[in-house]
């Protein structure tokens, strides 16, 4: 009887499938392929089905929208992001012909909202309206279920809100150098408070305060309500605002003292309040930011329609009035542009945030 590895040698030298491929071999299939390749009728094929592909995916950018639409809002209904959302919305409807919905999906910082948009298909009916966190969650949560830059197709940034410090209008503390000398003279004792933690205002004053080289003590409240009435009952000694009309009236109606507003130029709205710049701190340059998603993989001619529509849109004076009322300045631009504006957003708060040691529990 033979021993298995004669078999095997034997199986071995006569099997097709175990014959060497020689270089001869290599050579006339690769011959066989170019020549495949160079065949005008295989060549006017492909021809064909790239221009049926073209074709296809123009008309049905040229077919959108055929049925009705949705913007999804990662917060609770009722706010400035949802007023931002439903205007749009409405302006953006009659323009296209079809209605749009716009639905809150609040929840974890922003992620429920963008992974419902992950979710749908990549086709353009599904928009996400978002804010600085989507910049910020990249740090904030190293196992996030997405890839903030590569997951989704900026659509436009909108909309940019100043922030403001403040303090109680009696307060003893009459300019931000005041705030930096008694801040350096009591390390760690002297309290800002925001409406919660990682949120754009508390990310700006611990970019503040790091340039400036002092230590303060953030204290996060659940909202605005509580941080206004902190301020105002003297719990807290500074608070950090994104501007709306209730802030600005407080301040033009002496309740509140501003200290400084971190904007390259002074704003219209608030005049007589310096900018960070001009106090010395030329980088405290920033604000809450507001602006439109779509999923990766959306037909850039749907991307670019709707950008070119809702930049209309921000140019509208009736729009921008209406903004301009609760504190907002219309932006618009390109979707490159949001791509790069989002990029540096997470670049620059990730470095705040690891420097600071700042985390959501």
């Amino acid at each position: 009887m033979k021993n298995f590895s004669s078999v095997l040698a034997a199986h071995s030298t006569h099997s097709p499938r175990a014959r060497p491929v020689h270089a001869g071999m290599r050579t006339g299939a690769l011959q066989r392929l170019c020549g495949l390749l160079a065949s005008p009728l295989l060549l006017l094929r492909l021809a064909l089905l790239s221009l049926a592909l073209f074709a296809s995916t123009q008309a049905a950018a040229q077919a959108f929208p055929n049925r009705p639409m949705k913007i999804v809002l990662a917060y609770e209904a009722g706010g400035s992001t949802d007023f931002l959302a439903r205007r749009v919305a409405e302006m953006l409807s009659t323009r296209l012909g079809q209605p749009i919905i716009v639905e809150p999906r609040p929840g974890a910082n922003e992620r429920v909202a963008s992974q419902y948009l992950l979710a749908q298909p990549a086709d353009g009916y599904t928009i996400l309206l978002v804010a600085v966190p989507h910049a910020t969650n990249a740090s904030l949560f190293p196992n996030l279920p997405y890839d903030t830059r590569r997951d989704f197709a900026p659509l436009i940034l909108l909309a940019d809100v100043s922030q403001l410090v403040v303090v109680r209008a009696d307060s003893d503390i009459k300019s931000f150098a005041d705030l930096v000398k008694q801040a350096k003279a009591k390390p760690g004792e002297i309290t800002f408070g925001t409406p919660g933690i990682a949120t754009g205002t508390h990310l700006m004053m611990e970019l503040l305060t790091q340039l400036a080289g002092i230590d303060m003590l953030h204290v996060p409240y659940k909202g605005l309500a509580p941080l206004t009435s902190a301020i105002l009952g003297g719990h807290t000694t500074v608070g950090v605002f994104s501007v709306s009309p209730q802030l600005m009236g407080m301040v033009d109606g002496g309740r509140l003292r501003a200290l400084g507003i971190p904007r390259r130029e002074r704003w219209s709205a608030l005049p007589n309040v310096p900018t960070f710049p001009e106090q010395g701190y030329p980088d405290a340059v920033s604000g809450t930011w507001f602006g439109l998603l779509m999923k990766a993989g959306t037909p850039p001619e749907i991307v670019n329609r709707l950008n070119r529509e809702i930049n209309s849109i921000l140019a509208d004076p009736d729009v921008k009035a209406s903004m301009t009322k609760i504190g907002m300045v219309p932006v618009g631009g390109t979707p490159e542009q949001f791509r790069t504006h989002i990029a540096q957003e997470i670049d620059r708060w990730g470095r705040v945030i690891k420097s600071r040691g700042i985390k959501i529990e």
